[in-house]
């Protein structure tokens, strides 16, 4: 951890947290061998959870990569889940052959999940909602995470899959390429919703 804050009262600013990775024995071992930054920073502002992604070349070499945010929402029943915002959209689904996704279009204007789902939608719109099923719901609101994955592993993990969802901000289909001392940055504000 970096920094935090805590909002002690209405003057202080918004209670925030700061987490910072940079490369070390641990990530060249797991096979990422570039010097770097990543500053990860949650802030609560008003109802609005605010994220802000950024890494950081600090090597004198270029290097690629991809991120995701994993997040991972409760819903009040996986049949009265949905994702709105990606109709139209062209996706990867990656179930039948994670190695080879096949390629598809979104047909459905309010996404369900009816069985495994691993599904990476290129060009995402700045906006998607989840439903949760009990009348509200999750507004994900975003800029420069170019991807949106939708993910539920079904009965592989029994124990749970009816109580979650994960509509994760990503940079998945396509490299970031980062050059010697350049920055990368996405941002993601989440906030709950009255859909009635």
């Amino acid at each position: 951890m970096a920094s935090t804050s805590a909002d002690y009262n209405p003057d202080d600013k918004d209670p925030c947290i700061e987490l910072v990775l940079e490369d070390s024995d641990e990530t060249r071992a797991c096979g990422f061998p570039h010097k770097f930054t990543v500053s990860y920073m949650i802030t609560l502002h008003r109802e609005i959870v605010q994220t802000d992604f950024r890494v950081i070349n600090t090597s004198d070499a270029s290097f690629d990569f991809t991120a995701a945010l994993h997040s991972y929402f409760e819903v009040a029943g996986i049949d009265k889940a949905e994702v709105t915002g990606l109709a139209g959209l062209t996706y990867f689904d990656k179930v039948p052959d994670p190695n080879n996704p096949a390629t598809k279009t979104e047909t459905s204007e309010a996404l369900t999940i009816s069985g495994e789902t691993d599904r990476v939608y290129t060009s995402a719109p700045s906006e998607v909602m989840l439903n949760v099923g009990t009348g509200a719901g999750i507004q994900i609101q975003t800029e420069g995470w170019d991807d949106c994955v939708v993910w539920n592993p079904w009965t592989t993990m029994e124990s749970c899959y009816r109580d979650f969802v994960c509509v994760e901000n990503a940079k998945a289909s396509e490299m970031v390429t980062l050059a010697p001392q350049d920055s990368w940055r996405a941002r993601a504000d989440f906030s709950v919703v009255d859909l009635i």
